[in-house]
């Protein structure tokens, strides 16, 4: 009987990791959807194709502002 109880168990946990990463998809899904309409309607870009260009070109420039605002969280860590 502890076998079956225990494969039980088990089931249930693999059923429960399924639905959890699921539900990990959908919601990286819908906030990729919200960060590109936002960057659309911010930038007032209608054509993805256009987005796509200008986020390329400005992918250099946006990887050191993601340097400076790391170095700058860090170093307020520091300071408290």
């Amino acid at each position: 009987m502890a076998k079956q109880n225990t494969k039980e168990q088990i089931i249930s946990i693999e059923e429960q990791i399924k639905r959890l990463k699921e539900k990990q998809r959908r919601i990286l899904t819908n906030s990729q959807k919200e960060i590109g309409k936002y960057l659309m309607d911010t930038w007032g870009i209608e054509d993805v194709s256009e987005a796509k260009n200008i986020i390329d070109l400005c992918k250099d420039q946006v990887v050191s502002l993601k340097e400076v605002s790391s170095s700058n969280e860090e170093n307020k860590k520091l300071d408290n």
